[in-house]
C-alpha cells in the first residue's frame, strides 16, 4: 500500500488511508509510538481501544483467507 507524506510546521505527516485507520481503530490525536529498525519505521498506536488486539486481528484475517471462497458464495 502506498501513502504520502505531507509537510506540517513541525515536520512530516503520513496519510493513513481511511479503511486502514479504521480496521486499526485509529482517530485524530491518537498516540503513536514510532520505531526506527533496520527494516523501516514501524508505528504502533498506544490509544486502541481495549479488547482490540492486534494477534486476534491477525487470526481473524487468516481464517478469513482461508474460507474467502465459502464466505463469497454465502453472500450471494
Amino acid at each position: 500500500m502506498q501513502t504520502k507524506l505531507v509537510s506540517t510546521d513541525g515536520g512530516l505527516a503520513i496519510i493513513i488511508p481511511a479503511d486502514l485507520a479504521e480496521r486499526y481503530h485509529l482517530a485524530a490525536d491518537v498516540a503513536m509510538e514510532i520505531t526506527a529498525t533496520d527494516e523501516g519505521i514501524v508505528l504502533e498506536p498506544l490509544d486502541v481501544a481495549p479488547w482490540f488486539s492486534f494477534e486476534w486481528e491477525r487470526a481473524l484475517d487468516a481464517v478469513l483467507e482461508e474460507h474467502r471462497e465459502a464466505l463469497e458464495l454465502a453472500g450471494d
